[in-house]
Formats: C-alpha cells, sequence, structure tokens
C-alpha cells in the first residue's frame, strides 16, 4: 500500500508543485492536501497520514501550533513531520524542534531533495512503529544504530510515555534511564547527566536495547527532555556532516 502525505499550505500554488512532485515518485505516493492548519488537524486525525509536510506561516492555525496538536493531542504522534519555510531564522527553527518538527526544507523547493527526505523520514516511521509494536507485545526491543539513532529512539520513547532502560553498546556503553517518556539519567562510563548523553549520541555504529522497567536511579539531567534532545540533534547532524565527508 501507498504511503499517504498530507501537504499543507495556504498557497494553492505551493500545493499544486507539492503534488505534482510527489506525486511524479515511482512511490505512488496518495496525496492529501489541505490549506490551514485547523482542516490539516482534522483530516490528520480522520485520514491517518503517513507523513506532514507543512508550511509555518499560514492563518487560523500554523504549521509549529499544527506541530504540536499533532505530538500531543492526536491519533499520529509519532508521524513524520516536515516543514517548509522560505526565510532562514534560528528562533523560528527551535520553536519547530521544540514543537516536535523532524526535518526543514527551504522554499523554493528542490524535488531531488524533497523526494529524498520524505523516503528517509518513512523508512525511519517504518522502524519506530516495528520497535513500538515490539515494546507493546513483549516490553523491550532491540537493533541496530545504523537503523535508527539514539535521538529517534528517545524521542518515540518521549512521545509514548515509556519508563525504562535503554542500554547503548558501541565502542562506549552508555545507559539512558526514562520515566515516563522523560529523560531522567544518563551514564557513559565516567560521564553523567547532558554530558553522557550528548557522548552517546555521536555513536552512529553499535547495537542497542529497551528494558521497560521501574527507573529508581536517581535523577542527573537538569534541562528538559526537549532541551537535550535539541542539542542532542544539532550534536547528530555535525556528526553526519563530518562523516560524509
Amino acid at each position: 500500500m501507498a504511503a499517504k502525505i498530507l501537504i499543507v499550505d495556504d498557497n494553492p500554488n505551493v500545493l499544486r508543485l507539492l503534488n505534482i512532485s510527489l506525486g511524479k515518485s515511482p512511490a505512488g505516493y496518495e496525496i492529501i492536501e489541505a490549506e490551514n492548519g485547523e482542516v490539516a488537524y482534522e483530516l490528520a486525525n480522520k485520514e491517518k497520514p503517513d507523513l506532514i509536510i507543512s508550511d509555518i506561516m499560514m492563518p487560523q492555525m500554523d504549521g509549529i501550533e499544527l506541530c504540536w496538536m499533532i505530538r500531543e493531542n492526536s491519533d499520529i504522534p509519532i508521524v513524520p513531520f516536515i516543514f517548509l519555510t522560505s526565510f532562514e531564522d534560528p528562533e523560528t527553527e527551535i520553536r519547530g524542534f521544540r514543537a516536535g518538527a523532524d526535518e526543514y526544507l527551504n522554499k523554493p523547493i528542490d524535488r531531488k531533495e524533497l523526494l529524498r527526505r520524505v523516503e528517509d523520514l518513512l523508512n525511519r516511521n517504518k522502524n519506530l512503529k516495528k520497535m513500538e509494536d515490539s515494546t507493546e507485545k513483549q516490553k523491550g526491543f532491540s537493533g541496530d544504530l545504523n537503523d535508527l539513532s539514539i535521538v529517534e529512539l528517545v524521542q518515540m520513547l518521549n512521545l509514548n510515555k515509556k519508563s525504562g532502560i535503554l542500554h547503548i553498546k558501541s565502542d562506549d556503553q552508555g545507559e539512558i534511564y526514562l520515566k515516563d517518556g522523560q529523560l531522567h539519567a544518563v551514564t557513559a562510563g565516567a560521564k553523567k547527566g547532558e554530558e553522557a548523553m550528548y557522548h552517546l549520541v555521536s555513536k552512529t555504529k553499535g547495537t542497542f536495547s529497551f528494558e521497560a522497567t521501574d527507573v529508581s536511579i536517581d535523577s542527573n539531567i537538569q534541562n528538559s527532555t526537549m532541551n537535550v534532545l535539541m542539542e542532542a540533534c544539532r550534536i547528530m547532524d555535525e556528526t553526519r556532516h563530518i562523516e560524509g565527508e
């Protein structure tokens, strides 16, 4: 079955361009359109899209509020979410990531880049859903860091409000403790807290396993889970850039 993609923009020309670009993909995506955030939110809960692409600046409900509503109040809280933006504004980008965005794409849209990002996020989400199903059935899961990053795993556990220990085995070993989806403590050798978290997220090779259990260790995380994840995303992006050079 082809993936279903919800595209959201108050500019009909942008909607048409996105529809054409995605529609010509060999994957044969099913496209749903919405002209603002309010309509998009209703469609998202009704149609259960596999991915959402949204403009930021829109009337009635903007893209950032839409993303927040999807993450906090919808039936599809872990759906991949891409923002479209026509300007570079670090503050807006930070607000978007805090709302739960996965990616940003700049206008004018590069079709090849759009299709690449969409395919990557859809594949990632398939892996996350497998992990989520495994967690519900077996109270745990395991896998390879080549398939899912530590940030993506923590985001999934955060959205699903899971408690337990995420064990990381790479050239270093570490443990990430979560309570009701919130980062509670992180250890990696002699490193603890945020320092340990930022050390671990740079690891792209190795394995992970999640153990659903009550957490009794003392907390060593000072910042909010979202702020730690945002900094972890920055570090992870830098690591990927260096490895790609």
